[in-house]
């Protein structure tokens, strides 16, 4: 992996085995970083920040040091049950991510942030338009999607290829 980077990344979930969820909490996270002068722009505000599977891009600093550099900061709300493929995506670069889905559309299956999924049609005209969101089959754990597409297991530190 890269030695260091200019963004941040932070997702945000929670296990919902007792009910709860995380839906709001994007709403309150952004609230206390404006508050406390860490966030200092807005790049992209979700429609719904009390939306449980939302994103937030911005700008941060660390407040109340001279000459703090602003970097990069994104906020990633997603569900609990899809945590496994929201780190595969957000973890990997462009390279990695194109690979793994290559992958997986190879074998019958398409990936993405929301998990690994099987049966989906595409348009024949249109390979961007699903005509049928086909089935989940993985979702909640990196290691599950690894082991169903075949691929040697990688930490998220492996996973950059344009270093």
């Amino acid at each position: 992996g890269k030695k260091d980077c200019g963004d941040i990344d932070i997702m945000i979930t929670r296990p919902t085995d007792d009910g709860g969820t995380h839906a709001g909490a994007m709403h309150e996270l952004l609230k206390y970083l404006r508050r406390a002068d860490i966030i200092t722009e807005d790049l992209a505000v979700p429609e719904d920040p009390y939306d449980p599977e939302c994103v937030y891009h911005g700008l941060c600093h660390l407040p109340k040091t001279p000459g703090a550099k602003q970097r990069r900061i994104d906020f990633l709300a997603v569900p609990w049950k899809s945590k496994g493929a929201a780190l595969i995506y957000y973890t990997g670069d462009d390279i990695f991510n194109r690979a793994m889905r290559y992958k997986a559309g190879t074998m019958g299956y398409s990936l993405n942030q929301k998990g690994l999924y099987a049966g989906v049609v595409r348009d024949v005209h249109d390979r961007t338009k699903k005509l049928n969101q086909g089935n989940i089959i993985a979702s909640e754990t990196e290691e599950e999607i690894f082991k169903i597409l075949g691929v040697p297991w990688q930490e998220p530190c492996q996973r950059v290829r344009n270093i």
